[in-house]
């Protein structure tokens, strides 16, 4: 049996937000600003505290998060008839649309289920001639509230029905949806093993857990420029430990055994590896050399400097283990053939069915659009960003990402995830897609 709540006010919310986290509220706090506790007389005032304290503690017991369906009305405006989607956008629902209580966002998770309000032409005109262009009264129905994974501060719940009314109050139209039952495990851990098969093919990188020696072989057959980040001191001097220009190896020296490095993958000879000098950008291998490592790698995430052909870039870590070094996380970018849209690249590189054990959310990158166009090592923007679509399975990594597109753009969470995936829109040419396994 299903618990049912229409219009709640926003001290429920917040104590029904707490129940979604399973967490105790400061049920004295809270009761200090309930209407009841100020308006009580000074002598009254303990007694009314304790009683409104009661009252939020049997509130918060009987709330069924699992069983709870929530009825709120919304002010709903209809745009412009879309011949495209055969019916009119509606504005209550978007990606970012959401209701604020206090602190706390709530989010409507399908939101795309109910962003038309569906229509003929010939219905669209007889709904014109009902309400003109005034703004309808949408009852929106949620069940299955969730805490985001994507954003602070911020819930989301499966919107399973919506009924129209004119200013009237008369019915105007009623929609309804279902969730689909969640994945179980099982399926859900071969999807993502699936996932990562279909990207370490796409990059040509070995698997998480291959040892240095056996992956710089594998590595070279994909990729003519490979340099690690760390440092061997020869006979000849301070070297690059190891470098593979243009199909030769130029050196392969042991890495220092106590402490990670990174290696970098190029299919093209270019800035990432020619800076001269020294920055906190790159390292560099003797005083005089030419030759260094752009440390940032492929940029902050989706130049492999080649805008002119579609090609992949990466940078690995390697980590002591048994001696020697395994991989453990990776990065990088797969160009692809340009999409109508940045979710599709993804469904394009993993599978569709596949994409369905991902959470995926729009977005934007702080990237400098203008430098997306063209491909170079593109940096954070600050001016509006790009357009992307973002997803993460797999289980939570504890430590900071191993990369993070994200960490400059505004009210979104890092996706820390085994697999984390971001097509990003804005190029006329290519939909560059930035991986991240770990």
């Amino acid at each position: 049996m299903s618990e049912t709540y229409l219009n709640p006010e926003q001290a429920w919310w917040n104590t029904f937000f707490q129940a979604v986290d399973g967490t105790t509220p400061d049920h004295e706090a809270i009761a200090r600003k309930d209407p009841a506790y100020l308006s009580a007389g000074e002598f009254d005032r303990a007694t009314v505290l304790q009683e409104v304290i009661a009252r939020l503690q049997a509130e918060q017991a009987i709330i069924d998060v699992e069983a709870a369906e929530v009825t709120i009305s919304i002010r709903a405006k209809l745009g412009d008839y879309s011949v495209e989607h055969n019916g009119f956008p509606v504005s209550l629902f978007s990606q970012n649309s959401h209701m604020k209580y206090g602190f706390n966002q709530l989010f409507f998770r399908n939101w795309s289920d109910f962003n038309v309000f569906p229509a003929t032409i010939e219905e669209g005109k007889a709904l014109r001639e009902r309400v003109g262009q005034r703004a309808l009264v949408a009852e929106v129905t949620m069940t299955n509230f969730q805490k985001s994974a994507t954003r602070p501060n911020a819930y989301d719940g499966f919107v399973s029905r919506v009924a129209y009314f004119a200013r009237d109050g008369l019915p105007i139209a009623e929609y309804s949806a279902t969730e689909d039952a969640p994945l179980a495990d099982d399926v859900q851990a071969d999807m993502v093993n699936s996932a990562r098969s279909a990207l370490l093919e796409a990059s040509g990188i070995p698997a998480l857990g291959t040892s240095w020696m056996e992956a710089k072989g594998l590595l070279t057959e994909a990729y003519p420029y490979v340099a690690s980040d760390d440092f061997a001191y020869t006979d000849s001097g301070k070297m690059i430990a190891y470098r593979y220009d243009a199909g030769q190896l130029v050196t392969d020296e042991v890495h220092i055994a106590e402490r990670p490095f990174r290696v970098f993958l190029q299919q093209v000879d270019g800035p990432w590896r020619t800076t001269r000098g020294f920055s906190g950008s790159s390292v560099m291998a003797g005083m005089n050399s030419a030759y260094s490592v752009d440390i940032k790698g492929t940029g902050p995430g989706l130049a492999c400097y080649t805008p002119e052909i579609k090609d992949r870039c990466a940078v690995l870590e390697f980590s002591p283990a048994d001696g020697g070094h395994v991989l453990t996380r990776v990065y990088g970018v797969i160009e692809m053939e340009r999409l109508d849209t940045p979710q599709e690249a993804i469904d394009t590189l993993i599978g569709a069915d596949i994409a369905t054990a991902f959470d995926g959310f729009t977005t934007k990158l702080g990237y400098d659009p203008e430098e997306v166009k063209q491909g170079v090592a593109v940096k954070y923007g600050g001016n509006g960003g790009v357009e992307a679509y973002a997803v993460g399975a797999g289980a939570t990594i504890d430590e900071t990402p191993f990369y993070d597109p994200l960490e400059n753009t505004r009210g979104v969470n890092a996706i820390n995830r085994e697999i984390a995936i971001f097509a990003v829109d804005g190029s006329a040419t290519r939909m560059p897609v930035i991986f991240v396994l770990q």
